[in-house]
């Protein structure tokens, strides 16, 4: 019995230590760390990520897996990496939610307060019309909100859309969404309970409300930003409000017009960053009057720090912009944006950067710097974080859809050039879906999509602060 005991507790040390084993950061960007390449034509697409205090992160994504249980369709998953890269559960992930979404639309993955993961999906456990549901998951995958999580709506006819979730300073979560015309926001409790009754709903006659982005603010509030229109072929324009631990409107009952001249992309639904002062920086482009990138520092009181309508990239008017991504330096109250550079035919692409001090003023000139010249190639999925003095920019460099690459480089807060350009992943095919994210010690990670196992599967990289990949000695 002894001797079948000690065998036995060898073995189940064994099984636990291979089951925290799965993957490790890369150094090598031909061959990234797959967080879930299952084969067999699954698609498993639309990676989130999100820093862990120590350096650890939680990662987020759908998968079509066909072998799971019936309903067949786009599955939650969700993966945990210790700060050396390491899986901490299983490889390609925990189930989360089995579902039966014959697509995917945006959803939302924070941390709460205590450091678990948070989602906010579109859930068709309930019957054929999708419902928001939010789920609680612990750091070994349990979830903390029960296996079919705290579904806010309960409808049959209302049409639903793109949730998104915060985990708030004093603990609690917020998730928001789009239900028909309007959008809802409600508070849970640690627990899951709900504090906002039936909740708070943005609505305006004549008018559509979509939700476009959420994260949580300064004393138990949040931020929230919609984009408003009145039908397909009009204007697209950006609002924004803030609201308390009680649900007041602390940026005014008319809300906060971000962007009011003109129209949004559309399709496009800005995200933002908060500013870590209760404040937040929005980035977007417009269709009209012409193809051309923003942004606007909001401060904590619901002030603008940048012009109304915000600051111009560029005033290059022989070129046109896309796709803009924003990060913000506290210490000295600066905001970078980082883009897609196209000629006015968009034929050519590339990629520039610029800097804005703390009134909206550009300072890498009034054209921004050129990171990649216009070219044949596509450069496109522009994301940065802000790190040292200035920003890590990341971009995928597409030659043709079976030849990509994703490369990044470093500036300082003088717009000069840290780490020249090099590559996060040589071998990535048609890669798609990138984000990035920064740890509070620097540690940068970007995970993205690719299909270069035949079929779309999620892999994720590291960059350290000296723009090295893989474990830092």
């Amino acid at each position: 019995m002894k001797t079948r005991f000690v065998h036995g507790a060898a073995l189940f040390l064994c099984l636990i230590l291979a089951s925290t084993a799965w993957g490790q950061w890369s150094s090598d960007p031909s061959v990234n760390l797959p967080l879930a390449d299952k084969g067999n034509g699954n698609d498993q697409v639309q990676p989130k990520i999100r820093p862990l205090s120590g350096n650890g992160w939680y990662v987020s994504w759908f998968d079509s897996d066909p072998s799971t249980p019936p309903p067949i369709g786009y599955d939650v998953y969700v993966q945990r990496l210790n700060p050396a890269g390491v899986e901490q559960l299983p490889h390609n992930g925990a189930l989360v939610a089995d579902l039966g979404n014959s697509s995917t639309q945006d959803y939302g993955l924070d941390i709460d307060s205590k450091g678990r993961a948070l989602l906010a999906f579109l859930d068709t456990r309930d019957g054929s019309n999708q419902q928001v549901t939010a789920e609680k998951i612990g750091p070994e995958g349990g979830l903390l909100w029960g296996p079919r999580g705290v579904q806010l709506t309960h409808d049959r006819t209302s049409f639903h859309a793109a949730p998104k979730i915060a985990g708030t300073s004093d603990g609690d979560v917020v998730v928001a969404w789009t239900s028909d015309s309007n959008v809802v926001l409600q508070r849970l409790d640690a627990k899951g309970h709900p504090l906002w009754g039936a909740g708070i709903v943005f609505s305006e006659s004549g008018f559509n409300y979509s939700v476009s982005d959420l994260h949580a603010a300064d004393n138990g509030s949040v931020i929230l930003s919609f984009v408003r229109d009145q039908g397909f072929g009009s204007d697209r324009q950006l609002r924004a409000n803030k609201l308390s631990s009680t649900g007041a409107l602390l940026w005014g009952a008319q809300n906060l017009s971000i962007f009011d001249q003109g129209s949004l992309q559309f399709g496009n639904f800005p995200y933002f960053v908060p500013d870590g002062s209760g404040g937040a920086v929005f980035a977007w482009y417009t269709s009209s009057p012409a193809l051309q990138c923003f942004a606007q520092h909001i401060r904590a009181d619901g002030s603008e720090a940048f012009p109304h309508n915000g600051s111009a990239a560029s005033t290059n008017t022989a070129n046109v912009r896309v796709s803009p991504s924003a990060s913000y330096r506290a210490a000295t109250d600066e905001t970078f944006l980082f883009w897609t550079e196209e000629d006015s035919n968009q034929f050519t692409n590339g990629v520039s950067a610029q800097k804005f001090d703390s009134t909206g003023v550009r300072k890498w000139g009034q054209t921004g710097l050129t990171l990649v010249p216009l070219g044949a190639d596509s450069q496109i999925f522009v994301e940065n974080v802000q790190t040292g003095s200035g920003a890590l920019v990341f971009w995928v460099d597409q030659a043709s859809f079976t030849s990509s690459t994703i490369q990044a480089t470093k500036l300082d807060g003088g717009g000069n050039v840290v780490c020249a350009q090099f590559p996060v992943s040589t071998t990535a095919v048609s890669p798609f879906g990138l984000v990035a994210d920064k740890a509070k010690s620097g540690l940068a990670a970007l995970a993205w999509a690719d299909s270069r196992i035949g079929n779309n599967a999620i892999y994720i990289q590291n960059v350290n602060k000296d723009c090295s990949l893989g474990q830092h000695n």
